[in-house]
């Protein structure tokens, strides 16, 4: 592996955060590495946005310590040297707030002038920037017109207009409709390939999934758990498998089920319970539990061929991996994609 692409940019340590009595963040450990995306998972007032405000110096800690690499040296963040370490890190926090009178142009130059990017490019820059996300055409329209998802949009562009090697990310999907969220999340691909690293945060289970290297989980403001998402899958007590037969049930779910079950069962690795496995008719698909060992997954699919069923789709869903992994560690239900 590339060395470089071991290097430290941005180091954690004991971060704390509180308020009166309270802790919204609580002795966090964690590293961000060169080109990499790190994904901080956590259910709304996890302590996300805490976390993010004080790498950006928005908040001073109670107790720990920010090193970030500039010149090929990590260093401590403090007020002397706060401009000078964050120049190279473009920042959105929290859902951004305009002036309805104003352009996104004229927020992209305010921003690109107020972290020293070169005049004679600014121009090419924005246009670039609006264009990678799909907004040039707005580039002079009036902000007071736009749409919460377009907003969220000039948000990003203003967090990247400068050009910084590492970027970080406070929910840059919320607001968004599917089509935008898959925009934004081909974006984050297309930063990495750029060579930037980033630090995306979100409660969006899919999002994360589908772009982390490796993922930071955050409850109640303790990390909980950092790693990649296929080592996280090991510790996990169950996992998912969904499937697709040539020729569902039809009728009679019940007595299929459990025919199902006979030869099924032995091979999921974990003490049977009520409704470990589900049919849903909408879409056609079984979902079961098994304990996430990539030998089980492999058993199960064998002997399904070897009773005959004709499988048409046969996948772990890495979404469904990380979401019961999440119940595991934190005991924190879904609802509706958000965990609260």
């Amino acid at each position: 592996m590339n060395k470089k692409n071991q290097e430290i940019l941005i180091q954690i340590k004991n971060l704390t955060k509180k308020f009166g009595d309270f802790y919204a963040v609580k002795g966090v450990n964690l590293e961000i590495k060169h080109g990499e995306i790190v994904g901080f998972l956590g259910p709304n007032g996890a302590g996300k946005t805490t976390t993010m405000k004080m790498m950006a110096y928005l908040l001073n800690p109670n107790e720990g310590e920010i090193w970030i690499r500039a010149n090929g040296e990590l260093k401590k963040l403090t007020r002397i040297n706060k401009d000078y370490l964050l120049d190279n890190i473009g920042f959105l926090i929290e859902i951004p707030a305009f002036y309805g009178k104003v352009t996104p142009k004229e927020i992209l130059k305010y921003f690109a002038k107020l972290k020293g990017y070169p005049r004679v490019r600014l121009d090419e820059r924005i246009d670039t920037v609006l264009n990678m996300l799909g907004m040039l055409k707005w580039k002079d329209k009036k902000i007071g017109t736009f749409s919460k998802g377009m907003r969220q949009k000039i948000g990003i562009a203003s967090a990247i207009i400068h050009d910084p090697d590492i970027i970080v990310l406070d929910e840059p999907q919320t607001g968004l409709d599917p089509g935008a969220r898959k925009e934004v999340r081909d974006f984050i691909l297309k930063l990495k390939k750029m060579g930037k690293t980033i630090f995306l945060s979100s409660h969006l289970l899919y999002e994360i999934s589908e772009v982390a290297d490796r993922i930071a989980i955050i409850n109640r403001g303790e990390l909980i758990a950092f790693d990649t998402l296929n080592n996280l899958e090991g510790k996990a007590k169950k996992s998912v498998i969904h499937f697709e037969l040539l020729n569902p049930p039809d009728g009679k779910v019940d007595d299929f089920i459990t025919q199902l079950k006979t030869f099924i069962a032995p091979l999921t690795g974990i003490a049977e319970e009520e409704n470990w496995i589900k049919y849903y008719d909408d879409n056609k698909v079984f979902q079961l539990f098994f304990n996430g060992n990539p030998k089980n997954q492999t058993d199960i699919l064998k002997v399904l061929l070897e009773n005959g069923y004709e499988i048409l789709e046969y996948s772990v869903p890495k979404a469904g991996l990380l979401e019961n992994l999440f119940i595991e560690l934190t005991g924190v239900n879904e609802i509706g994609g958000v965990y609260k």
